[in-house]
C-alpha cells in the first residue's frame, strides 16, 4: 500500500491557515515498550522537522494496523506533554500484505508564520512514500521564514525569535519605532540566518538578563556568523499575570510560560500556592490561551502580548526583582553610524602561558578605557581552553580604542571584532524603567 501526498487544499478555521502532516513508523513488537518507543521517535521528528511550538498543534489522528494491541499511541503522546491536543486513536482494518506493526498519525497544525509541510515516514514505513527521500525529510528542507508582505520603501525588515507580543518584538519597536516589518522565527538560528540571506535588515537577538545572565547560544552565534553588532537596547521587563477576560485571581489555578519568566516570578506563584508549567516562550502561551481559553489557567508574558491577544492582565510587575531587565544587540551585515557615545563588543582567545590574560587585558587598562563586560567561555571543539567576550566604552576607531586593539593582536592568539554600536542610554533599571514609559514601549 502506498501513500501520497495531502492534496493541496486550503483548510481554514477563522483566519487561520491550517495544514496536515502525516507521518508513519513501525512497531518492533507488539509491546507497550516498542509501541511508546516508536510513537515517541515520530511525533519528535515530526515536531523537530517541521519546527513545531506546542501552541501550533491543534488536533492528531492516530491509526495503528490490527496487529498492534498492546497500547494506544494517543496515551503515549499524552505522556509527553501532549495535554492540551485533542485526539483520536482508530485501529484500521485488515488490508492483505499491509504492512505489518504500523502506526500512522496525521497532525493538525496552524502555525502563524510561512510553512511548507514536512512528512516523516520512519523505519519500515518508508515504503509507504517512496517518493521522499530516505524517508524523512531533512530539518533544513522545512521552508525559511519570509515576510508575508512587501514592506514599504524605507520601512526596516526586522526578524526576531518567537512570537508577535514577544519581548524581542518589544525590543524592536523600543528601537526602530512601531514603522517596521516584522519576521517572526522559531529560533536564534533562524534569525540569524535571516539577516545573513537578505530576507531582514536587521535581527533582534537577546544576550543577557540582569538575574538570568548571558544567553550562551546567541554569544555562540555571534562568533560563528558573519554578523555585525548594529546597536543595543535595554529593556526593562515587566511581567504580567494574564488570563482570559472575566477570570479573576481567585479562579486561577495554574500559571504557564517560559522558564525563566516563571523562575522570575517565583515568589508570586508560590505565594499564591498556583502550580508553574513551563511552556516554550511567553509571547506564544499568550496566543494560545486566546486561541483556545481554559478555566483556572493565566500566563506570564509582557503587556504587549495581552494587548496583541486580547487577554486581561490580572496583575502586573510580579517579577521578583524590581531591576530585572534585559540586553539586546541589534544585528546586521552593515555597519552602523558613527556615534557620539559608542560601545564596542569583541571576543578573543589567549596563548596558553602564564599571564596572557593579564597582559591582554592591560592594554585596555593601559589606555585608561573602561571594560563594561569580561566572560569567558569554552570554546567548541578545543576541550579546555577558552574564549573571552569583551565590552568596552569607545569606537574602534578612537585612538586608545585602536592602539589597545593592535596591542591585543600581537598578545592574544585570536581576535574577532563583533562591533562598535551607540551605546543604549542608561544602564540602571530606573533609568530603564524611566525610558520605556517615556518611548511607550
Amino acid at each position: 500500500m502506498q501513500e501520497g501526498p495531502i492534496p493541496p487544499k486550503d483548510l481554514r478555521e477563522g483566519e487561520r491557515m491550517l495544514f496536515g502532516i502525516r507521518g508513519a513508523v513501525t512497531a518492533e513488537a507488539n509491546t507497550p515498550e516498542a509501541i511508546a518507543e516508536a510513537t515517541r521517535r515520530l511525533l519528535e521528528s515530526i515536531v523537530r522537522a517541521n519546527r513545531l511550538a506546542p501552541g501550533e498543534i491543534v488536533a492528531a489522528w492516530f491509526t495503528t494496523t490490527p496487529d498492534l494491541t498492546a497500547a494506544f499511541p494517543a496515551s503515549i503522546a499524552r505522556e509527553m506533554g501532549w495535554t492540551h491536543v485533542p485526539m483520536l486513536c482508530a485501529q484500521e482494518i485488515p488490508v492483505p500484505h499491509a504492512l505489518p506493526r504500523c502506526i500512522r498519525v496525521l497532525l493538525l497544525v496552524h502555525p502563524q508564520r510561512p510553512f511548507r509541510p514536512v512528512p516523516v515516514y520512519l523505519g519500515e514505513a518508508q515504503q509507504l512514500r517512496p517518493d521522499l527521500p530516505n524517508g524523512l525529510i531533512a530539518e533544513e528542507a522545512a521552508s525559511e521564514p519570509e515576510l508575508p508582505f512587501d514592506p514599504p520603501a524605507g520601512c526596516p525588515r526586522v526578524a526576531f525569535q518567537g512570537e508577535p507580543g514577544a519581548y524581542s518584538h518589544e525590543a524592536a519597536l523600543r528601537f526602530f519605532g512601531p514603522d517596521l516589518a516584522l519576521l517572526p522565527c522559531r529560533t536564534f538560528a533562524e534569525v540569524a540566518q535571516a539577516v545573513e540571506a537578505g530576507r531582514a535588515d536587521f535581527g533582534v537577538l537577546p544576550v543577557e538578563n540582569s538575574t538570568a545572565g548571558s544567553i550562551n547560544a546567541v554569544y555562540d552565534l555571534l562568533l560563528d556568523r558573519d554578523l555585525r553588532i548594529w546597536g543595543e537596547v535595554i529593556l526593562r521587563v515587566r511581567h504580567c499575570l494574564l488570563a482570559s477576560p472575566g477570570t479573576t485571581l481567585a479562579d486561577v489555578r495554574v500559571v504557564r510560560s517560559h522558564p525563566q519568566a516563571l523562575e522570575q516570578c517565583a515568589r508570586f506563584l508560590e505565594r499564591h500556592g498556583w502550580e508553574a508549567i513551563a511552556a516554550p516562550d511567553t509571547a506564544g502561551s499568550a496566543r494560545m490561551l486566546a486561541e483556545r481559553p481554559e478555566p483556572g489557567v493565566a500566563v506570564i508574558a509582557g503587556r504587549l502580548a495581552a494587548e496583541r491577544y486580547g487577554l486581561a492582565i490580572l496583575a502586573e510587575g510580579i517579577e521578583d526583582d524590581p531591576e530585572n531587565a534585559t540586553r539586546f544587540f541589534i544585528v546586521s551585515t552593515r555597519e552602523p553610524p558613527r556615534a557620539e557615545r559608542s560601545k564596542t563588543s569583541l571576543v578573543f582567545s589567549t596563548r596558553h602561558v602564564p599571564g596572557a590574560l593579564h597582559a591582554c587585558l592591560g592594554e585596555f587598562a593601559a589606555r585608561g578605557i573602561n571594560l563594561t563586560k569580561l566572560e569567558s567561555r569554552p570554546r567548541r571543539g578545543r576541550p579546555w581552553e577558552y574564549v573571552f567576550y569583551v565590552d568596552f566604552e569607545g569606537h574602534w576607531q578612537d585612538p586608545p580604542c585602536r592602539e589597545a586593539l593592535l596591542g591585543l593582536l600581537q598578545r592574544a592568539s585570536f581576535v574577532k571584532l563583533l562591533g562598535s554600536y551607540p551605546a543604549a542610554e542608561g544602564t540602571t533599571a530606573a533609568s530603564i524603567s524611566a525610558s520605556n514609559e517615556e518611548g511607550g514601549g
